[in-house]
């Protein structure tokens, strides 16, 4: 891997957010959100995050850009060739870099201001970083519009008068308007129709090859993930358990958890008989998860090894781009979603 194609590198990112008890508020825990992950993203590709509600994917997004101030790590991003971490960055240096990182957020009837005009509404990323003349603004507002599939003829209509899908590529169009070269997309279509959730996936990508951008794509629904990634992380209990390339993944995976998520996916063939075998048990506190690896709780394939020793995210041998936190990756034959679905049907 040449380090030149790197964009974002992540190392030992960290969120903790404090539990406080009693009268004067003292500091008894910590939930550990975020739990020291690391990975990096290459510049054009889209890289996917996965994972149950809680597994702290979208505090690790929100973390990278600094809508979240981190508790520790590091956050590097590629700017005029170097490398800087964002979290050193002071308050006004960071205002500059969010001209080359935006973030799409999950819900566009939140995300949007209710009493702002679209036009506005787009168009305050260039009020704030103080870029063009009014009439050069309202020119690229109108530019942007069209990139997304609207009207300028919409461009005095208020949040309310359009749909969830509407609303979305309003929300793209605001992170495309300082021209940034990467985004993170919080479940950009999880609050969406199914038969829009299409048409939003489908513009993101052409996006991505109109303006050569790189995303950090967050979503539960893997059946999502798989046609817009490149390569997929699988994060559980504020870690990364697994991560390699969209194919890989889904026809070789090498963490339980992974084989689980797999297991989870319906398939449309009312006539497939699934080995399926449900996850037993509940995801850990993550204020006090177990010693030794946090999924050991609910594998079936767990050892002594795995309650002892927490496992590193390492790079499988003879499998390239393949990382995998887990004590037994080697010797475990898990199931994929070909061998899943090629299993006998009945007749």
């Amino acid at each position: 891997m040449k380090d030149d194609n790197v964009i974002l590198r992540v190392d030992d990112l960290r969120k903790y957010f404090p539990i406080k008890k009693g009268l004067f508020k003292r500091v008894v825990g910590n939930v550990k959100a975020v739990d020291g992950i690391s990975f990096f993203v290459r510049k054009g590709e889209t890289v996917g995050v996965v994972g149950e509600s809680g597994c702290g994917k979208t505090t690790a997004g929100r973390c990278i850009v600094r809508v979240m101030e981190p508790t520790s790590g590091q956050v590097q991003f590629r700017r005029g060739g170097q490398m800087v971490d964002l979290l050193a960055l002071s308050k006004h240096e960071m205002k500059k870099a969010r001209q080359e990182i935006q973030m799409i957020f999950q819900d566009p009837f939140s995300s949007l201001d209710p009493r702002m005009t679209v036009k506005k509404i787009i168009a305050e990323p260039l009020d704030i970083h103080k870029i063009g003349t009014r009439q050069e603004q309202e020119e690229r507002v109108k530019e942007l519009m069209s990139h997304v599939g609207l009207g300028a003829y919409q461009l005095e209509r208020y949040p309310h008068e359009f749909s969830g899908g509407q609303r979305q590529r309003i929300g793209i169009a605001r992170a495309l308007a300082l021209n940034p070269s990467f985004i993170v997309c919080d479940e950009p279509v999880s609050a969406l129709d199914v038969s829009v959730q299409a048409q939003v996936i489908n513009l993101l990508s052409d996006l991505q090859e109109q303006f050569d951008l790189t995303y950090l794509f967050i979503a539960h629904d893997l059946s999502v993930v798989e046609h817009v990634s490149d390569r997929i992380m699988v994060m559980y209990v504020g870690q990364v358990v697994e991560m390699t390339t969209s194919k890989s993944l889904y026809t070789n995976p090498k963490h339980p958890y992974t084989e689980a998520l797999l297991q989870a996916i319906p398939i449309a063939d009312p006539r497939s008989r699934r080995d399926f075998r449900p996850l037993e048990g509940n995801v850990p506190d993550p204020s006090n998860p177990p010693p030794g690896c946090k999924f050991h709780t609910r594998c079936p394939y767990v050892q002594d090894i795995c309650k002892r020793e927490p496992p590193e995210l390492r790079e499988l041998k003879g499998m390239h781009d393949h990382f995998v936190a887990c004590h037994r990756a080697e010797e475990l034959e898990l199931q994929g979603i070909q061998s899943r679905t090629a299993v006998s049907r009945s007749s």
